[in-house]
């Protein structure tokens, strides 16, 4: 056996080894998330609530004054705030159920939830053929879209973003495409000369390449920006029919409306 062929199969068992230790990290994240998000909703919010009740008992002890008044409001507005990041957060870090409802719903309510909460304009267009995905390939998904959002959320500084999810014969193409002020394409890349900010893009490759899938991530770190797009690509075998066109969805500060196409 020669050098190249003894590589190849010593690398192997390497690669399995190192997959299986991406998806249990991986469920030991989410265990984490889970986790994360039921301490934030049950303990911390609860002391902003406390707080915001106590400010407003300040309030009341120094009435007439306008100098405690304007600071009461200041401390309110930064509670109102620090409450507002927590539930988007935790909306974010949560996962969603996809045994209820299946891929394509799961994903309207989450991107639904995910306006209402962080004030984003949002677009979403989803094939119904995603349904017919195996439970573990729609996780992969849906854990993709929701840690792409999360992205966004915590460092684009976007207003916009779209979520298209197309099916061909063979694959079906996931874009997320936001107008925020884009990333350096070190970033972005994969490989040794990565750099990567929390463990978002990680995890999203970890999770597609698990499903035989891939990711490409496209951004500009110009002044301004010009946005980020993520396209990620998972292939399949399954039967689809003709392909039907995507509902879209718009949503706007929480608010939604869906356009029916003629067929």
């Amino acid at each position: 056996m020669n050098e190249a062929a003894t590589g190849a199969v010593e690398s192997t068992p390497a690669r399995r080894a190192a997959a299986s230790l991406g998806v249990r990290l991986l469920s030991l994240k989410e265990e984490v998330q889970q986790r994360i998000a039921s301490d934030l909703h049950d303990s911390t919010c609860q002391h902003l609530i406390a707080a915001s009740l106590n400010v407003l008992r300040i309030r009341r002890a120094m009435s007439g004054n306008g100098s405690a008044d304007r600071l009461c409001d200041d401390i309110d507005a930064s509670i109102d705030q620090a409450q507002r990041e927590i539930r988007a957060f935790t909306y974010l870090l949560h996962p969603q159920n996809l045994l209820t409802d299946g891929l394509k719903i799961t994903i309207e309510k989450f991107v639904d939830g995910f306006a209402a909460r962080t004030s984003l304009k949002t677009s979403l267009e989803i094939a119904p053929e995603v349904d017919k995905l195996s439970y573990e390939r729609q996780r992969a998904v849906l854990r993709v879209i929701q840690e792409a959002l999360a992205n966004v959320f915590r460092h684009a500084q976007a207003t916009q973003v779209r979520i298209a999810m197309e099916a061909a014969d063979t694959h079906f193409k996931l874009r997320i495409t936001d107008n925020g002020r884009g990333m350096p394409i070190n970033q972005a890349r994969s490989g040794p000369k990565a750099i990567s900010f929390g463990v978002g893009i990680p995890a999203m490759r970890a999770r597609l390449r698990q499903a035989g899938g891939t990711l490409e991530i496209h951004s500009s770190s110009a002044t301004g920006g010009r946005g980020t797009t993520l396209c990620a690509v998972l292939p399949h075998s399954l039967p689809l029919k003709r392909a039907r066109q995507p509902v879209r969805r718009h949503s706007h500060l929480g608010h939604h409306r869906s356009i029916a196409r003629q067929h």
